[in-house]
């Protein structure tokens, strides 16, 4: 299954507009969910394109539209093929229900979604449905008794090519569409095109992802020696620039392992946070401008936050420079509010030691936490994941500041600055 006429490789980031996102992985509130292509990869056909969305995603999507997005250029083979460079990908529920109510006005709003994109010449739509596959293995429509799995081909077919024409309007190529599904692929209504047992080849893209969006935030274990030790650290009287150091070394720390991540596959172990960057995660928490401070450290990319500066402080002395950098209006460039695109490698490992914490800091402070990796991944284009933290956050307080923001920016579609085309 030949891409027809092109050659791929993904890159990281793009620039687009970000839509509202609900349930576990699931736009429930109505709209499409935007995330940015993460690793290098050159692909020629339809099994290794539709093997680099669950790495963009983080998981398996499930009864999903996928649009990945690319820009083309002419082949330097001079062979008539053109290499697309992929973007950001959108992705919308497309079970059953979905596509019976996928009406203009959700046509609309996908149309109006790519619009903002920047530079895209080209649209690959990969559908992810068992019942899709079904279908295609078997070549025949479901019935009610395959367990009301009402996905009819023609159904799927109208969606598409209403979608197709939108987007053909904008002058945008749009590519045949791909299915994937019941460890097979192929494309749409061309059964001599199914390829069996072409699972999702996630070593393809060097990434580890996840069975399921669930699988993806159900919280980590915690560790029994991380739990004691922070315990006994609360009983002892240390100051929060003592605190404040531990946290800065965890960063560094971070950062070498973000190194890695950008040369090659993400480190295998998971990181143990540090007792005392745990605590003084609790404590910096207490005060807004406090936990700005873990925003520009655990972002990895802010300007006031080099590495090699931090690393020429000396002990006792981050949390007064850090105060400074606050105090002159440094949050303004905290990542999500900056138009530099971030790294994504050092938001997935903010990300990542963060989940830790949660499990370890004290009960009045993982909701801040909460708030952070809600953050934290609206920052990166991961609209269902910010949801996700948002919800849970207001969950354990109503009223709460950061993760009420990062809700509204969720329901009403208003992306990080870096994706707005705007």
């Amino acid at each position: 299954m030949l891409l027809p006429g092109a050659v791929v490789r993904t890159r990281i980031g793009g620039r687009a507009g970000a839509g509202p996102q609900g349930r576990a992985g699931s736009p429930q509130r109505g709209g499409p969910e935007w995330t940015a292509v993460m690793e290098a990869h050159r692909i020629t056909h339809g099994p290794e394109l539709i093997s680099t969305i669950p790495a963009t995603l983080g998981y398996i999507p499930r009864d999903s539209l996928v649009l990945a997005t690319a820009e083309t250029s002419a082949s330097a083979t001079g062979t008539g093929w053109r290499e697309a460079i992929l973007g950001p990908c959108l992705r919308l529920d497309f079970g059953a229900e979905d596509i019976a109510g996928f009406g203009p006005g959700l046509v609309k709003a996908v149309v109006g979604q790519l619009a903002r994109v920047d530079d895209i010449d080209t649209i690959f739509p990969v559908i992810f449905s068992d019942a899709l596959a079904r279908f295609h293995l078997a070549w025949e429509e479901p019935r009610p008794s395959d367990g009301g799995e009402l996905v009819h081909i023609a159904d799927v077919t109208d969606v598409l090519a209403r979608v197709t024409e939108s987007l053909e309007g904008l002058g945008l190529r749009v590519f045949p569409a791909l299915w994937s599904g019941c460890g097979a692929s192929g494309a749409l209504r061309c059964p001599e095109a199914t390829l069996r047992d072409a699972a999702i080849d996630t070593a393809a893209v060097q990434a580890v992802v996840a069975e399921s969006f669930e699988a993806c935030v159900r919280d980590p274990e915690a560790d029994p020696v991380v739990r004691a030790s922070v315990d006994a650290l609360r009983r002892e009287d240390f100051a929060l620039s003592e605190c404040a150091d531990a946290l800065l070394a965890e960063a560094l720390l971070l950062d070498a392992r973000t190194r890695t991540r950008e040369e090659g596959p993400p480190p295998e172990a998971p990181v143990v946070p540090d007792p005392l960057a745990v605590l003084a995660v609790e404590r910096l928490c207490r005060r807004g401008r406090d936990r700005d401070i873990i925003q520009m450290l655990l972002a990895g990319d802010h300007p006031d936050f080099d590495t090699d500066v931090l690393r020429g402080l000396d002990a006792g002395e981050f949390l007064g420079y850090a105060r400074v950098c606050v105090g002159l209006g440094a949050a303004a460039q905290i990542v999500g509010l900056s138009p530099r695109r971030p790294r994504h490698a050092a938001l997935s490992e903010a990300v990542d030691w963060l989940r830790m914490c949660a499990v370890h800091v004290s009960a009045d402070a993982v909701v801040e936490v909460l708030a952070l990796i809600a953050w934290f991944e609206w920052a990166r284009g991961r609209m269902s994941f910010a949801l996700h933290y948002a919800d849970r956050a207001v969950a354990e307080q109503e009223d709460h500041r950061m993760a009420s923001m990062i809700l509204r920016a969720v329901e009403h579609g208003i992306p990080p600055r870096w994706l707005s085309a705007d």
